[in-house]
């Protein structure tokens, strides 16, 4: 099964960050998020893999060399294309295997995406969205809850007795036949998954019952997965040179580790140039973050601070 990452997108929500910083490398425990998708779906023998992107393409292309990771690139120029657009202009790779799999890169999530590719495999779909079940009735998409039969997004769709929503994670499998109905006009997804339906084709919803995911292309979610890694909800793969205190409920580097300070709970700091002895709370200080103040010894809290300036969140 091939894997294709969309990381095009602007990330206009994480600025400053994404002024100097495509989406797709905006850190998550002092690793860009495009290494996150491409460790995720590596671990899941997915090969080979492709990423689309348009804003600050450059960069990704650096990130490409410098890490040595294998991937080809798809650049969107001179307009994003969306992400059925994006399914259309990666056709030739995206058809060079009988099935695909699209994953959103400012999604982070852990759970045994094996045995939904293989359920996948065993089944008559011809795309099949991934979710986490919402039994609120908020959730992003509906489905049959007796067949898994997809029948739109919470936005479009009426809800019924028999139909049941879940939280779509930006994440999805497809067999080659469906990009028959991409074409270059199409934008969104949304319109293509209604026309395979419309056109008998079967797509699915797929509910994932144990698991994490997060999607972190907000300041308080970012925050909240580092804060989840602090709890041991998130296991990921971080620096060796950074220091997770669960007791206390902190992050800090390990050069840092004989010392006592005054941060926290859910302070994440990196290698910051600043006093470690101002009061920080539910904040995440990334590497190279300009100095932090406090004002009038108040602790500091529910920000992120990057080398470009802060960026203040709703808790």
């Amino acid at each position: 099964m091939r894997g294709f990452i969309l990381a095009a997108g602007f990330g206009t929500r994480l600025r400053p960050i994404t002024d100097h910083l495509p989406k797709a490398l905006v850190p998550l425990a002092g690793k860009p998020l495009l290494a996150h998708a491409v460790d995720f779906l590596r671990s899941h023998a997915i090969a080979p893999l492709a990423v689309n992107t348009h804003y600050l393409a450059d960069a990704i292309t650096a990130f490409r060399t410098s890490t040595g990771e294998s991937f080809e690139v798809f650049h969107e120029t001179p307009e994003i294309r969306g992400t059925g657009g994006a399914l259309d202009f990666a056709r030739a790779f995206l058809g060079g295997d009988d099935t695909f799999i699209i994953i959103n890169v400012d999604i982070v999530a852990r759970f045994d995406l094996t045995e939904h590719i293989s359920s996948f495999l065993r089944s008559n779909d011809s795309c099949r969205l991934l979710a986490f079940p919402n039994s609120s009735g908020t959730g992003t998409v509906r489905y049959a809850a007796e067949t898994g039969d997809y029948l739109g997004t919470s936005a479009d769709t009426d809800c019924s007795d028999n139909a049941s929503t879940a939280d779509f994670i930006g994440m999805t499998l497809y067999r080659r036949e469906f990009l028959s109905l991409v074409g270059p006009d199409d934008f969104s997804i949304l319109p293509v998954w209604k026309r395979a339906v419309d056109r008998g084709m079967k797509v699915t919803v797929g509910c994932i019952d144990q698991g994490y995911w997060r999607d972190i292309g907000r300041p308080e979610s970012l925050a909240q997965a580092h804060f989840d890694c602090i709890d041991g909800v998130l296991s990921i793969d971080m620096p060796s040179s950074q220091i997770i205190d669960r007791e206390r409920k902190i992050s800090y580097p390990a050069r840092w580790q004989a010392k006592e300070y005054e941060f926290g709970p859910y302070a994440w700091i990196e290698e910051p140039s600043f006093d470690p002895s101002l009061p920080i709370k539910r904040s995440v200080v990334f590497s190279g973050a300009r100095p932090v103040a406090s004002i009038g010894g108040e602790p500091v809290r529910s920000t992120l601070f990057t080398p470009w300036g802060t960026l203040p969140f709703n808790e």
